[in-house]
């Protein structure tokens, strides 16, 4: 009965989430998530909408006041996400990745429990892992990708027209309420002794998820200006940043190695990275005013910067069109240009959600 209960719960994410794949390592991955109990909660709550607790309890056919507390303690635990209806806590189930995978390691904890779930997680990984060559780690719809790559703003030519959803400082002037919090990515890879240099602190959360963030103790506030503060710092180390890829409101930043993140390290193995996650923009090289300094091909971290002789060139393919080359070039010979082929990603993440389930259809 164990085992069957498991089995529904990775049947589950399977179908909610990106990327999920049934196998031992899940069923050991979710063992060590989630209780009995916490599993049948799960089973039960819907991905698309919170849940009042007396809702959840009836389908379960449990105590009202203990299907709260329960609830209540998968939120803290990072299980499921919580939010306010009229001043009563409503609940839904989340993505194992991304959702659940994020909210185990940004508290940046360092205990027996968080070093198993590290293990647990990268013997999954393994498994679902793109292997590298020419078919794309992640074959949904175009825009209907999870995640996108958000340019660094300066480093857009100025005749260029850049849309509000491309602007990461818009969505922080906009934003009641931000979090920032440790890079789960990269702290769990320092877990599994594989971390690296790059600051920790810079993930970004907004609005309601931002909320949520804060009062389950997952990161902390912080105002508009260190979030622009933070920004810069990423962008000075030479990190990519990332965000979901969806229009009208997004719930975070994110800025990202391709040693440590769990999506650009898979894409960074893709033959051509391009449009499996990225902006829409590419960088130009002007050629004229190229130096051969290599500081463009030393920063890029999709590896799609090579010299020739004393001039940088570009492999379109490689370029997510983060702006990194360009934000370090000390000549200004690099800028980002739109895109052929322009993508609007979907308006909201219910819309994202059913993309990715056509997808998936497709592909059955």
């Amino acid at each position: 009965m164990t085992d069957k209960l498991y089995d529904q719960l990775a049947e589950l994410y399977n179908q909610i989430g990106y990327g999920s794949h049934k196998s031992p390592e899940l069923e050991t991955l979710l063992k060590a998530l989630f209780t009995e109990e916490e599993a049948r909660a799960a089973l039960n709550l819907s991905p698309l909408a919170p849940e009042s607790p007396s809702s959840v309890a009836e389908k379960l056919g449990g105590d009202p006041k203990h299907v709260a507390r329960l609830l209540d303690q998968m939120a803290d635990k990072g299980l499921i996400y919580c939010s306010e209806r009229g001043g009563e806590k409503w609940y839904k189930t989340i993505q194992l990745v991304p959702g659940i995978f994020e909210l185990q390691f940004m508290k940046g904890e360092v205990s027996e429990r968080a070093r198993k779930l590290a293990r647990a997680f990268d013997a999954y990984f393994n498994v679902i892992a793109p292997k590298g060559g020419e078919k794309s780690p992640f074959p949904v719809e175009p825009g209907g990708h999870f995640a996108r790559v958000i340019p660094i703003e300066q480093t857009v030519a100025a005749d260029v027209r850049v849309f509000a959803f491309e602007e990461a400082g818009k969505y922080i002037d906009e934003a009641d309420t931000i979090t920032v919090s440790t890079c789960y990515c990269r702290h769990e890879r320092r877990l599994l002794d594989h971390g690296c240099e790059f600051p920790d602190d810079v993930c970004l959360q907004f609005g309601p998820f931002a909320k949520f963030v804060s009062e389950r103790g997952f990161g902390r506030k912080i105002s508009r200006e260190e979030a622009h503060e933070i920004l810069k710092k990423s962008a000075d180390a030479g990190l990519i940043a990332t965000s979901s890829n969806t229009r009208d409101r997004i719930d975070f930043i994110c800025n990202c190695c391709t040693c440590c993140c769990g999506i650009l390290r898979g894409v960074s193995k893709y033959h051509a990275p391009v449009r499996s996650v990225s902006s829409n923009y590419e960088a130009v090289i002007d050629a004229e005013a190229c130096t051969g300094c290599g500081e463009c091909m030393e920063k890029c971290q999709m590896d799609a910067i090579t010299l020739d002789g004393d001039i940088a060139r570009l492999t379109a393919e490689r370029c997510v069109g983060c702006g990194v080359c360009a934000y370090h070039c000390p000549a200004r010979a690099i800028s980002l240009v739109s895109r052929p082929d322009f993508l609007e990603p979907p308006r909201s993440f219910r819309e994202l959600m059913m993309r990715q389930a056509q997808a998936r259809m497709k592909d059955s």
